[in-house]
């Protein structure tokens, strides 16, 4: 996960000010840029930490994670992908974090030059919500029609797209996950990212939550809906992640929860016993 030390526009006054109520000071990212290390360092440091996990592993991904990577300018970004062009032969794939209104015809221009260097690029949306009252309500300020509007632009320049969402945001509707999902099949996205809203230090959310404004779903319910999810879900479409973490340091809230493998375990268990598969109760056009 490498930090260029950008910013976005829910942040800087464009749209708003502090950022979604959810994202902490590091743009949900890694903090590396405050820390002075630039992304050689970034690079190296991740690949240690992924092949002491996995020694076996042949390559890796490069994934710039924090904040909007192509705002409020492309130069940065421009400059990164510069440098890492050596690193395909480790790294055969390339993903790009954003928000959707921040993805422009320039900003697809770029990525697809860089099919020239790897053998993917992947751009990561986040969706979060397909109701745009919502949007408003978590500070975000984006709109459906962008990530609607982004998807396309990005096939069109022969990108591949993931999808970022968010399951228990305030005032989202029972089925709000499931809205999201059936846009993401309308996208015709290629990967998906189910996220469970998680209380971190250092965000409006922590400071809702404690005031007693905010009410999370609990594992159980969750895994509940990421498997009505994925009944829904294009069997064509790769589940990149089924469930976040945090550091220690930082989470908050829903506790008790479980560790990843475990919610992993819990949603594949539910699955079996509905004897569903991905995409069974899809919604078909």
């Amino acid at each position: 996960m490498l930090d260029l030390g950008l910013t976005c526009p829910n942040r800087d006054g464009a749209t708003g000010f502090g950022g979604c109520i959810y994202c902490d000071l590091s743009g949900s990212g890694t903090g590396a840029a405050k820390q002075q290390l630039d992304i050689n360092q970034q690079w190296q440091d991740g690949l240690k930490r992924a092949r002491r996990t996995n020694p076996e592993a042949p390559s890796a991904i490069i994934y710039f994670q924090s904040y909007s990577n192509t705002y409020p300018d492309l130069s940065a970004l421009e400059s990164a992908l510069e440098q890492i062009h050596t690193w395909s032969t480790d790294a055969p794939i390339v993903t790009i974090g954003t928000r959707p209104d921040c993805f422009s015809e320039d900003a697809a221009q770029l990525l697809a030059k860089q099919l020239e260097h790897f053998e993917e690029v992947w751009i990561e949306f986040g969706l979060e919500s397909a109701d745009d009252n919502v949007q408003r309500r978590i500070g975000r300020h984006d709109t459906l029609q962008n990530f609607r509007d982004a998807c396309k632009l990005a096939h069109r320049y022969g990108l591949k797209s993931i999808a970022h969402c968010i399951a228990g945001l305030p005032e989202e509707k029972e089925d709000g996950l499931l809205r999201q999902v059936d846009e993401v099949n309308k996208a015709n996205c290629h990967g998906i990212k189910f996220h469970q809203l998680m209380v971190l230090r250092k965000t409006i959310l922590a400071k809702q939550w404690m005031d007693g404004e905010i009410e999370l779903l609990d594992d159980k319910q969750y895994i509940q809906k990421v498997a009505d999810a994925l009944e829904r879900l294009d069997p064509e479409i790769i589940v990149h992640r089924l469930v976040a973490e945090a550091p220690d340091s930082e989470y908050l809230a829903p506790k008790p929860w479980p560790g990843r493998q475990n919610v992993h375990s819990r949603i594949e268990l539910e699955m079996e016993l509905r004897g569903s598969i991905q995409g069974c109760k899809r919604k078909t056009p």
